[in-house]
């Protein structure tokens, strides 16, 4: 799942808005920016009902989005929370195919879809206290979440009518500092001062979560909001710092808008023995701040 899906910039008088829509995860759409997307289909199997595999079962999601401006993206509210369960009979497809690979940026910025058959979805199911509504075929959703409802670090049950995965994934948790800090101003009117350079760019953050991976997700716009230029994701392990190179910025016009998403992953894969595969975990740390190219 690719984040925040951003189409364009609108500038009226002196205010700058990022409109942006919510890209759901059962498309096949491309994102962001133009490539082919992913659409080979990977065939659910006809394991016994008692074998246990190596397959997955299904994905669990909490995706904790924090936005610095949110009048700068055309949004409401400073969070976005939302958590998303997916469970099937065991399938070989690769939910995290579309991810930068670590150690790498790209512009090519992709979706991938994980065919499968679903199992029931008729009552709600639960991830510790948080609960999740059936919302279709193996599908569960919570897209209004609150900032106290997330326990940081904290090892999650899946519980569902069709059966429970006890400990099937740990939470993560946020930052306390992120840099260059003018990324995060809030109000309009100082919003896209951070600069990121043609020569490049060093982010930092803290804390950083040894064995998370993380990500900087870099959208450009024109100097007047008017049109989508491109993006560039840099991915690496979360060591607190990375390094944006200038090279792909070098085409841009002087002062065109940037978001920029600091996002933090952490991606697992446990036993669940009454679902004879492993359920997929992805917990998405982001927070979306502005700057402009210079």
């Amino acid at each position: 799942m690719r984040f925040l899906l951003i189409t364009t910039l609108l500038a009226c008088s002196s205010d700058i808005a990022i409109i942006t829509t919510e890209k759901t995860q059962d498309t096949e759409e491309e994102i962001i920016v133009t490539g082919e997307v992913s659409t080979e289909p990977s065939s659910p199997t006809n394991e016994p009902e008692s074998q246990m595999t190596e397959l997955s079962v299904g994905l669990a999601t909490i995706h904790f989005r924090q936005i610095s401006c949110p009048a700068c993206m055309g949004v409401s509210s400073e969070f976005d929370i939302t958590a998303e369960l997916l469970m099937h009979y065991p399938t070989s497809g690769d939910y995290f195919e579309y991810m930068t690979p670590t150690g790498t940026c790209t512009t090519q910025l992709l979706e991938s879809y994980v065919s499968s058959q679903p199992v029931q979805a008729t009552q709600p199911a639960m991830f510790n206290s948080i609960q999740l509504n059936p919302t279709g075929q193996g599908k569960w959703e919570n897209g209004f979440l609150y900032e106290y409802q997330i326990e940081r670090q904290t090892p999650h049950t899946i519980t569902t009518e069709n059966g429970t995965i006890v400990n099937a994934f740990t939470s993560i948790e946020g930052f306390d500092d992120i840099q260059p800090y003018t990324l995060l101003w809030v109000d309009p009117s100082y919003a896209f001062d951070a600069i990121i350079s043609k020569n490049g760019t060093t982010f930092t953050w803290y804390p950083s979560l040894s064995g998370d991976e993380f990500e900087i997700l870099i959208a450009v716009y024109s100097p007047d909001g008017s049109q989508l230029l491109g993006a560039v994701s840099c991915q690496e392990m979360d060591t607190g710092s990375m390094f944006v190179p200038g090279n792909y910025f070098q085409t841009y016009p002087t002062w065109s808008l940037a978001a920029v998403h600091l996002i933090r992953h952490r991606i697992d894969s446990r036993p669940a023995p009454n679902f004879n595969g492993y359920i997929d975990s992805h917990m998405i740390w982001e927070v979306v701040g502005t700057g402009h190219i210079e």
